[in-house]
């Protein structure tokens, strides 16, 4: 087979070939062992992105249960404690905007809490690296970015 714009002699001159190759396929494979010695590979194939060997390296994380990336305990005494809990009890792996949790604060507390107020802590929790936040239009989506490990599917 020749290669791409190879050129074949002929008794009339040369003669240029194309030669229709599809493009190369991407792969990405991470190998990984937790702590108890279970071994996991995660492997993608295909269009492969940033975001996706990101997601992949945020998944190795979450089954390797990186300790840092686990939540403080919520204080349930404090705006930002009552907070926390919602996120974790109802938007554990799901998104969520801060006009989300705003509504289901008010609607379990039964008091109201500025917009701006939960905004402010949806961004501390990001930079704390507890909650992923994207840019969604004009507005932040927020996702956690660990879960329990009675939040994790079962086989």
């Amino acid at each position: 087979m020749f290669a791409n714009g190879s050129q074949v002699h002929t008794g009339l001159g040369f003669i240029g070939l194309k030669v229709n190759r599809p493009p190369l396929q991407k792969r990405v494979k991470v190998e990984f062992q937790d702590d108890k010695g279970a071994k996991y590979t995660l492997a993608v194939e295909g269009k492969v992105s940033r975001e996706k060997v990101l997601k992949i390296l945020d998944l190795m994380e979450l089954v390797e249960g990186n300790a840092s990336m686990q939540p403080p305990e919520a204080d349930g005494s404090t705006t930002f404690g009552k907070l926390q809990k919602i996120i974790e009890e109802a938007y554990a792996g799901r998104e969520f905007s801060s006009a989300d949790i705003a509504r289901d604060y008010e609607e379990q507390q039964g008091e109201h809490v500025a917009l701006s107020t939960v905004s402010t802590y949806l961004s501390r929790l990001s930079e704390r690296g507890m909650l992923k936040r994207q840019k969604f239009g004009n507005s932040w989506v927020y996702r956690t970015i660990y879960l329990q490990s009675d939040q994790l599917p079962s086989r």
